[in-house]
């Protein structure tokens, strides 16, 4: 058999790790499961926190496309002698620029305690998570309402649109969010006004279209 020209070898072996699938962005259970998986071999550890718009996936069914239009999963391991250190170690081999995430087209995004910014008794209304496709390994996830809250201070397009996805489904309760908006910490929103937080929140319920 012919040897190829180095160079068409070269491009050819890059090409096989293009796995840009079309529906690499929209997030399901199969593909939780696999990340979470990767994320338990890679770390060795067997729980981790499940934040941001994935997190839907541990709490709900008849879930809006909207609200799983993501290729990434948050997650942090919780019970690891230093968090930080298995999150940079995730963020390096499985996350976004890796060439795990080229292969799959989905990664794991290394995340910290305080990057969601939730009320301080979130721990208290979690669920386990534990999908078929990773046995062993358990996700927890914080309650809907409490990751509405991250997202409504983010407030970025994606936030808005999984807020008004799970508000119009009734997946998110914005006089829930009221309620717990003053639990989070004052260091985590201190940089924004209580106007604005108010004005996002009266936002969040003109989603529902009532």
């Amino acid at each position: 058999r012919r040897a190829l020209p180095s160079g068409v070898a070269k491009r050819r072996r890059a090409s096989s790790f293009t796995a840009a699938r079309p529906d690499s962005v929209t997030m399901n259970r199969a593909k939780l499961d696999r990340l979470l998986k990767a994320a338990a071999h890679r770390s060795g550890q067997s729980r981790f926190v499940l934040v941001g718009s994935a997190a839907v996936l541990g709490r709900g069914k008849n879930i809006p496309a909207d609200m799983l239009q993501t290729n990434e999963i948050d997650i942090y391991a919780p019970d690891a002698d230093d968090i930080e250190a298995v999150t940079e170690d995730l963020q390096a081999y499985l996350g976004k620029d890796s060439a795990f995430a080229l292969i799959n087209g989905n990664y794991v995004d290394g995340v910290t305690p305080k990057t969601a910014k939730m009320p301080t008794d979130w721990p208290s209304r979690t669920v386990e998570y534990a999908g078929i496709g990773c046995p062993g390994v358990i996700a927890i996830v914080p309650d809907l309402n409490d990751i509405a809250i991250s997202k409504m201070l983010a407030w970025r397009d994606k936030d808005r649109t999984w807020l008004a996805a799970g508000t119009r489904a009734g997946m998110i309760d914005s006089a829930t969010m009221h309620l717990r908006i003053d639990r989070v910490p004052e260091e985590l929103v201190r940089d924004i006004p209580r106007y604005e937080i108010e004005r996002r929140l009266d936002e969040v319920e003109r989603f529902t279209g009532r």
